[in-house]
């Protein structure tokens, strides 16, 4: 008896599976971008000057990610250069896209501990362009 009944489980099981495997869009997967050297200095305008937030944060290195809809996400490796705890915050970090576009990514929040780095990915949306740099102002 518990064995009928664990067989149906198991066949709903693999059902629900199949489902949400056929839901899956491989344009939706995101794919790295080609890398460039992160020490180019761009000279865009900035009119509006639009700057991210002053932070004890910096970053260290980055990846850029996308995919053919146009989702823009980066993988940063942040320091903390401060010896206290601080809260890694949206507003203090910014992209800045290849139409000199500046964005700062979704709505983020992380706890750093002081001098602490971790590696964190952040959604930027979506964008036509791709995103050329990313920065934190100390």
């Amino acid at each position: 008896m518990l064995t009928k009944e664990l067989l149906i489980g198991l066949l709903a099981m693999a059902s629900c599976y199949s489902t949400a495997a056929s839901n899956y869009n491989k344009n939706d997967a995101l794919s790295i971008d080609k890398a460039i050297t992160q020490d180019i200095d761009f000279q865009f305008p900035n009119d509006a000057n639009i700057y991210p937030d002053v932070s004890d944060f910096e970053v260290i290195n980055y990846v850029t990610m996308s995919n053919e809809q146009g989702a823009r996400r980066v993988t940063v490796t942040l320091h903390n250069s401060s010896s206290g705890n601080r809260i890694f915050v949206s507003d203090q970090i910014m992209a800045l896209f290849a139409n000199g576009d500046r964005l700062s990514t979704v709505e983020t929040k992380v706890t750093f501990k002081g001098r602490e780095t971790q590696t964190l990915t952040l959604n930027f949306g979506d964008h036509h362009y791709p995103i050329l740099k990313v920065y934190t102002q100390q």
